[in-house]
């Protein structure tokens, strides 16, 4: 259970409020390697994490010290953007949960015991190693035209961690860029989105879908729009691809909403399979000849794209994607969708997350048509089903997509 914090020589942990009441019972395996230090107040945290090497930040949440802590939480991404930040939820309205959950790797309640607790903190830690290794790093660094963060992502950010922030004003951030700003509508009134009646203004947009899915479809489309075809490149097409994210990304809200999990798991579920496949176009425009052999491999020895990706290139579209949206900090629960959306087996959760709806929508859904015959979605995992007690639900979600398959397809030859 321990495993990723057993190959450590050592864990600090941070300690930001109240404790957890078993929080001295901690597993006999973990003891002498784990190192626990409690602040009380927010400059007291901030001046330890400055003098020592935390690996983890624990942080109990309650209505009474929200905005205090979580602006504070804000900080300590900016300044450790590397550091586990393990949230506890003592009592948390459902919008204050999804806002504070953006920043943090896990959410539990503050009712958790100190083993469940500690398990997180390992696949925390699992999935910063996972995302982060050296061959990633050098592989993406030598990246010449890297996207950086967008600014108005940056100002719509701050704006969502105002309570005070109306649609008028997040239109105003949108409009900043009159490129986007036309996307954007022109997404807004295409069939992804089946809405009853054209839409003309960016604050009409914000206030049917709302400011998170409107930021995260600047993000993408930003990221899309980073990453042209090239002409060499005829392997698949990239606007295909962005259609079918997006097609994908609303069936995975769907799928979130038939389980009735949290807003906070669908947005992340929709954002996160907006961004699956970025780590594809990254490979394609990098490595154009040698990424379309790798997609000949793989379909002529139906093998899953990523195994074929990482032994060619030493890395998967996946872990590429995954580690680009690590360096802007985006949710780690939709770095982690995104890294293991073709194999969530990698993972020990048993809990509904981003991930399994991404990893469901994109299985279900028909593949994006390429020049080899290469499968590009993922398989659907029945071992990982059958672990989160989900196989009973399949041929439902199957049915579902029927609707969601309808908008892939343009007429017989053309795209999907």
């Amino acid at each position: 259970m321990f495993e990723y914090i057993l190959k450590e020589e050592k864990i600090a942990v941070l300690w930001f409020g109240k404790p957890l009441a078993d929080l001295s019972n901690v597993p006999a395996e973990l003891k002498g390697k784990v190192v626990m230090n409690q602040a009380k107040m927010p400059d007291q945290a901030m001046e330890m994490l400055g003098r020592r090497d935390y690996q983890v930040i624990v942080v109990q949440l309650s209505q009474d010290n929200f905005e205090f802590r979580y602006n504070w939480l804000r900080k300590v991404v900016a300044r450790y953007p590397g550091i586990i930040r393990i949230m506890l939820n003592d009592g948390l309205q459902t919008y204050q949960v999804a806002k504070a959950s953006e920043l943090c790797h896990r959410s539990l309640l503050f009712t958790s015991g100190v083993t469940e607790l500690f398990h997180e903190v390992g696949q925390s830690l699992r999935l910063i190693q996972s995302s982060n290794k050296p061959v990633i790093r050098e592989y993406v660094g030598a990246i010449e035209r890297l996207p950086s963060m967008p600014g108005v992502y940056v100002a719509l950010n701050d704006a969502l961690a105002s309570d005070t922030t109306g649609a008028a004003e997040i239109a105003a951030i949108i409009e900043r860029d009159p490129a986007m700003s036309a996307k954007i509508l022109q997404l807004v009134n295409s069939a992804f989105f089946a809405l009853s009646s054209k839409v003309y203004k960016i604050k009409d947009a914000v206030v049917i879908l709302g400011v998170r899915q409107i930021r995260d479809l600047f993000l993408v489309s930003r990221i899309f729009e980073h990453f042209p075809q090239d002409r060499n490149w005829s392997g698949f097409s990239f606007e295909n691809l962005f259609d079918r994210c997006m097609v994908v990304g609303r069936f995975a809200r769907a799928i979130c909403r038939e389980q009735r999990v949290s807003a906070d798991i669908a947005d992340k579920a929709f954002l996160a399979a907006l961004l699956q496949d970025i780590g594809m176009l990254v490979i394609a425009t990098r490595e154009t000849q040698q990424y379309s052999e790798v997609l000949q491999e793989a379909a002529r020895l139906n093998h899953p794209l990523y195994a074929i990706e990482k032994l060619r290139l030493g890395v998967t579209h996946m872990e590429v994607g995954a580690y680009m949206l690590g360096l802007w900090n985006l949710p780690p629960e939709v770095v982690e969708a995104v890294l293991y959306h073709s194999n969530p087996n990698a993972t020990s959760s048993e809990k509904f997350t981003p991930l399994t709806a991404v990893h469901l929508a994109d299985s279900i859904l028909p593949d994006v048509v390429n020049v080899n015959n290469c499968r590009i979605s993922s398989q659907i995992s029945e071992k990982y089903l059958i672990r989160l007690g989900l196989q009973d639900k399949l041929p439902r979600w199957q049915q579902m997509s029927e609707d969601f398959a309808a908008q892939l397809y343009s007429g017989a030859g053309n795209g999907f």
